[in-house]
């Protein structure tokens, strides 16, 4: 059965306006001194020059696929002989995450029309292309969070539809594109577990591994294998702080270790130093999240449903933003993708899509205004002399932020447990 009419005038809706937006509203260090730059030295035809040392502003720490899109958007951008850093450029670079996020409207409402009913796989396919929290990502900021979370969906629907290894595949293609995509891996490998048995697991994980590879092996033929290797294991202690701008707890503590007690920032923001008797605030964050994954893969354990399963990527995506150190702000782009297919579920669903959708927009939007470029040189885009943002009212305002997503954090662990944990 073909997509009705409807959900191709929101893919095309859709993408006119994530391309009305692309041009105007970009991340001045991500877009222009990173990506750009490193599509530049792809040549348009090889992707591997992506991790030349000294290509952009910092060498490029992606895992393999994200080369490939910025390759062929150099390529597109030198068809076209448009100006290394133009409107044009802008939106190929975005293009991929906006595809993405199209692409999602159909996906879902394919797989989920069929066990959730036709109004419900609407409905799921309508939050997710109006999002603001991922429109914000994809159109606005320029990242490719939204391509990492729409292949994580897709894991997910796959999981929902018994074909554990199409989920693998999916995953493989996440953890390609980003290492984020590792937090609901072992939560997935439960699943499959509890359903479908052991051999099943090998097979999706052979499937995934696959992939990844499969993506690597040209960058490795070119030469850059360690560079690609880096982008996993480098990733961690990148930012030794306990929060990269990510408004949760570890972010109020350091407004009040700032504001109250005085510490410089430089010294309050690290999270090597210690906390309690030998432990930092690193290793805090790593023992709050642990324990918090392995409460919500005991809950999958004992109760491996579909709402389950939902629930507890959702909450786990969420936990993995606010409980360790060194998160980034656009982290919580996953989970705001996720708790779109709890949204028709429950009231407690759509409640907590609500709330996450507003706090994950803000704490990108937010951040993003303090990052465009202060001139522009691409016509009509905004720059930051236009905002005349003062630093204390986004700091103030992001505390709000911060205090919302503690209070609303708590309350999804109390709902995830009045709804996957407890007995009926």
């Amino acid at each position: 059965m073909r997509p009705p009419p409807s959900l191709y005038v929101l893919c095309g809706a859709l993408l006119v306006l994530g391309l009305l937006i692309a041009p105007r509203i970009y991340h001045n260090y991500d877009v222009v001194d990173c990506f750009l730059a490193w599509a530049r030295a792809s040549g348009g035809t090889r992707p591997w020059d992506v991790y030349q040392p000294g290509a952009g502003a910092d060498d490029c720490d992606y895992p393999p696929l994200v080369p490939y899109a910025l390759t062929l958007a150099e390529a597109a951008r030198r068809l076209a002989r448009a100006p290394e850093v133009s409107r044009m450029s802008v939106v190929l670079v975005k293009l991929p995450s906006l595809l993405a996020q199209a692409a999602a409207i159909p996906l879902l409402w394919a797989a989920l029309r069929g066990p959730w009913g036709e109004k419900r796989a609407r409905l799921v396919a309508l939050l997710v292309a109006l999002s603001p929290a991922l429109l914000v990502n994809s159109a606005a900021w320029g990242q490719f969070d939204v391509l990492l979370a729409v292949f994580v969906l897709a894991a997910l629907l796959a999981l929902l539809r018994d074909r554990p290894v199409w989920a693998g595949v999916a995953m493989g293609a996440a953890i390609a594109t980003k290492l984020l995509a590792i937090v609901p891996a072992p939560l997935f490998a439960l699943w499959i577990v509890r359903r479908h048995g052991w051999r099943r697991l090998a097979a999706a994980t052979t499937a995934g591994i696959a992939v990844v590879l499969a993506l690597a092996l040209p960058h490795l033929l070119g030469g850059a294998g360690p560079a690609v290797l880096k982008a996993y294991t480098g990733a961690v202690d990148y930012y030794p702080y306990r929060t990269a701008e990510a408004y949760n707890g570890w972010y109020l503590l350091d407004r009040y270790d700032m504001d109250v007690r005085s510490l410089p920032g430089p010294v309050a923001r690290r999270d090597d130093r210690p906390a309690i008797g030998p432990l930092t605030f690193r290793d805090m964050g790593l023992g709050a999240f642990a324990a918090y994954a392995v409460f919500v893969m005991a809950a999958l354990w004992r109760r491996p449903r579909p709402d389950t399963l939902l629930w507890a990527t959702a909450m786990l995506f969420f936990g993995f933003f606010m409980l360790p150190t060194q998160v980034h702000q656009r982290y919580v782009v996953p989970a705001a993708a996720v708790v779109a297919l709890l949204a028709p579920l429950s009231a407690r669903g759509a409640v907590l899509f609500a709330g996450l959708t507003l706090t994950a927009t803000l704490n990108q939007g937010l951040d993003l205004l303090r990052a465009v470029p202060w001139t522009s040189p691409l016509q009509g885009a905004l720059t930051g002399w236009e905002l005349g943002l003062e630093v204390g009212m986004v700091k103030n305002a992001a505390a709000v932020v911060a205090a919302a997503n503690v209070a609303l954090f708590l309350w999804g662990v109390a709902a995830f447990i009045d709804e996957a944990v407890r007995e009926p």
